[in-house]
């Protein structure tokens, strides 16, 4: 049973977080040539002040979250 795990530090829509589990799941089923029941998808969230490039958060950073 497959496990596929996301870290995330960008917030999503609720619609948009359905859009990419579908999307994993379905492409990992299809390269894999398994079922896409036996697949487990994982999406982790992360407060962008917890996440750094080069020593400095993304909050911090002024990056666009959309980047």
């Amino acid at each position: 049973m497959p496990l596929i795990q996301v870290l995330n530090a960008s917030p999503a829509s609720t619609d948009k977080k359905r859009e990419l589990l579908a999307a994993l799941t379905a492409t990992y089923a299809d390269v894999m040539g398994i079922r896409l029941d036996t697949i487990r998808v994982v999406l982790h969230e992360v407060p962008r002040e917890n996440w750094s490039v080069a020593g400095v958060t993304l909050a911090d950073s002024g990056q666009n979250e959309a980047v």
